[in-house]
């Protein structure tokens, strides 16, 4: 089967027994069973109130008079989606039109299989459990685009326009999207069907879609009917293609699930919604103990995809809620600690740090669609802060994130006087292995985590003791990101690897053990220990190690120390290491985008992007190389920046220490 042979291929899993075969059932035999009629069944169904995107009345005329360049930038993403205009995963600017399907004249058909950049077509009329990925694809093509095109979340844009503007056109669009994707794409056919990770997300825009043009008039009944068959198509097969058949789940089946309880309340009054709604309800409580650790990460070392299963579990407790049927307090609670790490940890630019894997996923985009940040996460915190009602998370969220609440059914709130974020001057997260310092001039993030899914590393980045450094809110040195997966095998790799992250290297071995033709598999070797967390009036500290390095002929334990001094913001990092032998140490050093760099006398570094200025003081022995480097801020982008290498070769008879002195320019020792 396709995520079999794909998972097997990359190494993400090993099969696993396959599942009892759950009935298969069509639209038309389910109503037959309740005794309702087709057109009964959709003239119920339009009459709306289940999904809480549908959002009307006072609610509405609220929204529409309170944001008004909200609304403006809706409307002007909608009008972009008419004509077809995409811009996904860094592929720039593009419109896939479709060259072996002439439109009416009125509308275009969409070209579902394109890769915009190497203008690769993936293939058609293949069965889904007979999909090769080895051979159906071209060198450097990116099954990600079409994937990603596919989610359909710009249906929920056109809605958005609908019920603010009044104007049919955008509810015409939907349809004939609708219509177009079922005509190229047969159920169960060809590469939109492939990953049902993508169906899933597909299916919860389309019922979002449809319930927010619920009152357009203009649409044929029998498109109604059309558009509704084909969505209970889309609950059926993801119900008999769910991605947990493996030894570990993921993004992947949650995915699958949060997508199929939408789905099951579009069908509520259906034996097959019943049964996917309370499935789906049970693996929603056993999932977010599976996957979130005790303190509210994501468990696979990754945070843009703590953010994605966030908003995952964050839009399953709202739709329950929604219901009057909440998840119980353990979800909650659990579900509150994932919004709280995503605070905590967030740079002073209001970013995510980057931390693993990126491929910019998201449940539904409600603002900004096709301007968003992918770094940017706080308009979940919109969501958040009413779901849970902490104040001083809407403050973070801003406008954008109330806007994003009120598309989640919740009434805007004056931010004037809301509490501030206070995340302390510590943060630790010991089972995500990550650290952050602040003082009022510096954040310094310190990555020490364990390999995550559960030991399969399909996300995680070989980051042991690395960092990302900001000074007044300038990032300085950052994690590079992450760039591709499939397309560009020497380029994830380079990413994910030791060699590019603010840590140091052994004798050019990776901290967990890498395999190249493994894109997403990582091998435990490191074994992360925190050993000194404090925070002391006069200053701030983290002490860990990891003993990636003891499979060497001559082992290494790496230890690394990081001491904030907090009147003077300065950063004192102490590696020592420990063993025998000789040996290649280098250390790397990421800088930020616009970052200059310029040797100085004495092992002195001299750093400058923006307004601020940062000093590196080393040993004067060791050797420095300045390089080339990229920065990736989102999936399938990366932006060219410096980094720098400092080397030497050492005869370790116990121990070797190295001391690296970071202070802002403006300290003078």
């Amino acid at each position: 089967m396709i995520l079999r042979r794909v998972r097997t291929l990359l190494g993400l899993s090993k099969p696993g027994p396959d599942r009892a075969a759950a009935p298969v059932s069509t639209f038309g035999g389910e109503l037959s069973v309740v005794g309702i009629g087709e057109r009964e069944w959709v003239a119920l169904q339009r009459r709306g109130g289940r999904l809480y995107p549908d959002v009307g009345g006072p609610l509405l005329q609220t929204i529409a008079q309170t944001f008004p360049a909200q609304v403006a930038q809706t409307t002007d993403a909608a009008d972009r989606v008419l004509r077809h205009e995409f811009d996904l995963l860094g592929s720039g600017p593009f419109t896939p039109h479709d060259p072996g399907r002439r439109g009416d004249g009125r509308y275009q058909k969409i070209d579902w299989r394109l890769d915009p950049l190497s203008r690769y077509r993936f293939p058609d009329g293949v069965p889904h459990k007979q999909w090769n990925f080895e051979t159906m694809r071209s060198a450097g093509a990116d099954i990600k685009f079409p994937w990603e095109l596919g989610r359909c979340q710009h249906l929920v844009v056109l809605g958005q326009a609908c019920r603010l503007t009044g104007q049919e056109r955008y509810a015409m669009e939907i349809f004939d999207e609708l219509e177009d994707f079922g005509e190229a794409n047969p159920t169960g056919m060809g590469v939109q069907w492939t990953c049902t990770m993508d169906v899933a997300l597909r299916a919860a825009n389309w019922a979002i879609a449809l319930a927010m043009v619920r009152n357009c008039n203009a649409i044929a009944e029998d498109r109604w009917l059309q558009a509704y068959r084909q969505l209970f198509d889309h609950g059926a097969f993801i119900e008999h293609n769910l991605e947990n058949t493996y030894e570990v789940t993921s993004n992947h089946f949650l995915s699958n699930i949060v997508g199929l309880y939408f789905v099951a309340e579009v069908f509520a009054e259906l034996q097959a919604g019943v049964r996917w709604r309370a499935s789906c309800r049970s693996w929603l409580e056993q999932e977010i103990r599976t996957q979130v650790l005790d303190d509210g990460a994501d468990f696979e070392s990754s945070v843009p995809y703590h953010r994605l299963v966030t908003e995952l579990f964050l839009g399953a407790a709202r739709l329950s809620a929604v219901r009057g049927e909440p998840f119980s307090d353990d979800f909650r609670q659990r579900l509150r600690r994932m919004c709280g790490y995503l605070v905590a940890i967030l740079r002073p630019d209001g970013l995510m740090p980057q931390v693993g894997d990126a491929d910019d996923g998201r449940l539904h985009i409600l603002s900004q669609y096709g301007r968003w940040k992918p770094q940017d996460a706080r308009h979940l915190l919109g969501p958040a802060a009413a779901f849970f009602d902490v104040p001083a998370w809407r403050t973070l969220a801003g406008d954008d994130g109330q806007w994003e609440a009120a598309w989640w059914g919740f009434e805007p709130r004056a931010l004037r006087g809301a509490a501030e974020i206070d995340s302390g001057p510590v943060s630790h997260f010991p089972k995500a292995g990550i650290t952050v310092l602040r003082t009022p001039r510096v954040y310094l993030l310190i990555t020490n985590g364990v390999v995550g899914t559960t030991g399969f590393g399909n996300h995680k980045h070989n980051d042991q003791l690395g960092l990302e450094y900001h000074l007044d809110g300038v990032p300085v040195f950052v994690d590079p990101g992450s760039y591709v997966y499939t397309s560009d095998p020497e380029n994830r790799n380079r990413f994910r690897g030791t060699a590019w992250h603010n840590t140091l290297m052994v004798d050019d071995v990776e901290q967990n053990e890498v395999r190249p033709e493994w894109l997403f598999r990582m091998f435990e070797q490191a074994h992360p220990e925190h050993l000194v967390v404090e925070a002391s009036e006069a200053s701030l500290r983290y002490q860990g190690r990891h003993s990636g390095y003891r499979r060497l002929a001559d082992p290494i334990l790496h230890t690394r120390s990081f001491t904030m001094d907090r009147t003077t913001s300065s950063l004192r990092i102490v590696d020592v290491l420990e063993g025998q032998g000789r040996h290649r140490v280098r250390w790397h050093f990421h800088c930020a985008p616009g970052t200059a760099v310029r040797p100085a006398a004495g092992g002195r570094i001299e750093l400058a992007v923006g307004s601020v200025n940062v000093r590196l003081c080393a040993a004067p022995e060791l050797n420095l190389r300045i390089q080339d480097a990229w920065y990736s801020p989102s999936y399938g982008v990366r932006i060219a920046c410096h980094g720098f290498d400092l080397e030497t070769s050492v005869e370790i008879r116990s121990a070797a220490e190295y001391v690296f002195e970071i202070s802002p320019g403006d300290v003078r020792h």
